[in-house]
């Protein structure tokens, strides 16, 4: 259960990759996983929903696609997946703004988003910059009215559509898939064959049931072994940046995870709350 309060319009997308990176690479022990049943449940309920199925053994599962086509998945992916949540749910949730702000800018067509998208990738000016941030500024007002980190969420939007390095993107921001090759880099793992490890990832950020329930692996998982570590500074400053609160004396190893108050806006219109 999240029992955190959103505050922020937008996490500092940056500083929750650098928190998602750093607890992956320091925590994350590879060895077989069994899933608890509510898990399997919660998968299986899902991915229902989009016409597929799915088979669970003890340490792998096989899901069955739309078109009848069988993905074999180790289920180390669906603890590895569970690492990148938090950055996941900001990073579509950073992108559908970018497509509101794109049309509030009058760019109302899927090409003129994408010349705009892959302009703003190759070489933003200051005039785009201005233009930009006023538009989402307006998109943001209208949804938070009175709320004062609409402006620095305009500035992690430019940030989002103008400098890729800041949230490790590659394909545009315009694109669906534009998460898939962000999310495969930081987890380490060859595109080519690990692409469903990308939609895990992006099942739990577009599905509040999930997400909720994956913010820790050993919540999910049957008598997972993580490695016991002190967090670096790095770590810590990056805690502290994306959930803007001090870091705790014992440390950020067991803090909270909260969820923004952008997305979880995303998260309810999808429950048609």
């Amino acid at each position: 259960m999240d029992n955190h309060s959103p505050v922020q319009v937008l996490k500092n997308l940056h500083a929750v990759l650098v928190l998602a990176r750093e607890r992956y690479s320091n925590q994350f022990v590879v060895q077989e996983v069994r899933l608890t049943e509510e898990f399997r449940e919660a998968f299986t309920a899902h991915l229902s929903g989009k016409g597929c199925g799915i088979e669970y053994f003890e340490h792998t599962s096989v899901v069955t696609n739309r078109q009848g086509q069988l993905i074999l998945i180790p289920n180390q992916w669906f603890v590895m997946a569970s690492y990148f949540v938090d950055f996941c749910t900001e990073l579509l949730t950073y992108r559908e703004y970018f497509i509101r702000t794109c049309v509030e800018m009058g760019l109302s067509t899927p090409e003129a988003r994408k010349a705009f998208a892959t302009r703003m990738k190759n070489a933003p000016v200051e005039a785009d910059r201005q233009k930009f941030e006023a538009a989402a500024g307006r998109v943001l007002d209208a949804d938070f009215p009175g709320n004062p980190g609409c402006g620095t969420t305009s500035v992690f939007l430019w940030k989002f559509a103008s400098d890729y390095g800041w949230w490790a993107g590659n394909k545009t921001a315009d694109r669906h898939d534009f998460y898939i090759s962000a999310l495969l880099n930081q987890l380490n793992v060859v595109n080519a064959n690990s692409e469903f490890l990308a939609e895990i990832v992006f099942s739990y950020a577009s599905n509040y049931r999930l997400r909720l329930l994956t913010e820790d692996p050993e919540n999910f998982t049957e008598g997972l072994e993580v490695r016991d570590y002190a967090p670096s500074e790095t770590e810590q400053e990056a805690y502290e940046e994306s959930e803007k609160v001090a870091v705790p004396a014992e440390g950020v190893k067991h803090a909270g995870i909260s969820i923004s108050a952008a997305s979880l806006e995303r998260f309810h219109a999808s429950m048609n709350i």
